[in-house]
């Protein structure tokens, strides 16, 4: 028999989650909650899916004590499955990979954004396209890293990374086509005035 002291740090998230009182009177399952109804098919060296399971399981108890303090029949499946859907409305988990590979798709969107923006501009001055593009995929790169990429490889749910994209969109992809607009209309002013 295994000691707690040979135990990895996937294997003690999973130890914790099926010693659950939900977990072992099957509520997790008769709620139909997304990764706790079925822990058998999650690895034990997914520790960063493990650990959005862990938030999610404490959120999934917390829930079901309300409800049972109002009085709700936790036992009966129906309201299970109401608040599994309740649970499961919280966002679908993800793993490290989505995650990261997120984080790199919007990264490379904003390089390409900005390398082309500030590109346009090498056009108004009379310069080379392609040098003043990779100035701007520079800017495109350091912006990335220090603002976008970090906040997205961290997210635990679909649904955050689809409030930081669209924050991201909002307000930084936004500053790089203004910045090109900018420069196709100075562009064709000055193609008009020459």
């Amino acid at each position: 028999m295994k000691k707690v002291e040979d135990f990895n740090k996937g294997e003690l998230v999973k130890v914790d989650l099926y010693s659950r009182t939900n977990y072992l009177n099957g509520k997790y399952r008769a709620g139909q909650i997304f990764g706790l109804d079925n822990l058998a098919e999650v690895k034990n060296n997914d520790i960063f899916f493990l650990e959005t399971l862990k938030v999610r399981a404490d959120s999934a108890d917390k829930i079901i004590a309300e409800a049972e303090t109002r009085g709700k029949d936790t036992t009966n499946p129906n309201v299970m499955k109401e608040l599994g859907e309740e649970i499961n409305a919280l966002g679908k988990p993800i793993h490290r990979s989505e995650s990261v590979m997120t984080a790199i798709m919007v990264s490379l969107t904003i390089i390409v954004c900005y390398g082309i923006a500030i590109g346009v501009w090498g056009l108004v001055f009379s310069k080379n396209f392609l040098s003043f593009g990779l100035y701007g995929s520079i800017a495109g790169s350091l912006i990335s890293l220090l603002f976008v990429a970090p906040v997205i490889a961290v997210q635990r749910t679909k649904e955050q990374i689809k409030n930081i994209i669209f924050g991201v969109d909002m307000l930084i992809s936004s500053i790089g086509i203004i910045i090109g607009v900018a420069g196709l209309v100075a562009w064709v002013i000055r193609l008009i005035l020459l």
